[in-house]
């Protein structure tokens, strides 16, 4: 059976065109430091959903852009890779060289994914629900993959942490988010000025969400201690 590889971006968002510009010195530092977290994360996901080769598995939010180390870290890890297949709107061609094995087709931001009911037993998406719009298209998301999977395992950064990872910036996205973004604007950060572009999440905000089915909330600790992530599973 397949893994279904979503990417879940608008076709010619700026985000396809920008998200290079970036990259920053401290990112590039902060990489390896993120492989360690994405990897025990990969293993609390193996350990709370405990996958099979059988698994039809759905994950949301691959990319075709690995200027960093730490992109599409599930693809890496995972088992099973000839059981691989990719959802994008992004380059088909550059993808297919990245994972040969992989069927490619294509999905658009905002709209339903294009499987039935229950498609996947698993369904997964690594740091991609801060990128996908307001509160509104955030719980569209969620529940879509909530529709297409009988469990989910979903990451997104935890704006309770003391570091903001896209902006590089440390406790100003604490403020009200006007105001944060407003910083990011006069800082040259515009590209995360924009709720489209990022919409960081504390529990409090998902909490709220109308979703399909009760999901479980988990603060995710780098080095067992500073909240970093946000783990939601159903």
């Amino acid at each position: 059976m397949r893994i279904i590889l979503v990417i879940f971006m608008q076709k010619n968002n700026p985000w396809l065109n920008k998200v290079k510009k970036t990259i920053t010195p401290m990112k590039l530092f902060l990489v390896d430091l993120s492989i360690k977290v994405r990897t025990e994360q990969f293993r609390m996901f193996e350990r709370m959903v405990k996958p099979i080769f059988q698994a039809r598995v759905l994950d949301v939010g691959v990319t075709s852009n690995e200027a960093f180390r730490d992109s599409n870290m599930f693809e890496k890890l995972y088992k099973y890779p000839k059981n691989l297949t990719l959802a994008t709107i992004e380059d088909l061609r550059k993808l297919r060289k990245m994972y040969p094995a992989c069927k490619v087709i294509q999905t658009t931001r905002g709209k339903k994914l294009p499987f039935k009911d229950k498609s996947f037993d698993i369904v997964v998406s690594w740091a991609t629900l801060e990128h996908v719009g307001d509160y509104i298209e955030q719980e569209f998301f969620l529940n879509e993959l909530l529709r297409v999977g009988e469990k989910i395992f979903v990451t997104t950064p935890y704006r309770g942490a003391i570091y903001e990872p896209h902006s590089g910036f440390f406790f100003l996205h604490w403020l009200p988010l006007n105001w944060f973004r407003k910083i990011c604007e006069l800082s040259n950060k515009k590209f995360w000025s924009t709720e489209n572009n990022l919409n960081p999440l504390w529990l409090s905000d998902l909490s709220k969400m109308k979703l399909k089915c009760k999901v479980k909330l988990k603060i995710y600790r780098t080095f067992h201690l500073l909240p970093s992530h946000i783990i939601i599973t159903a």
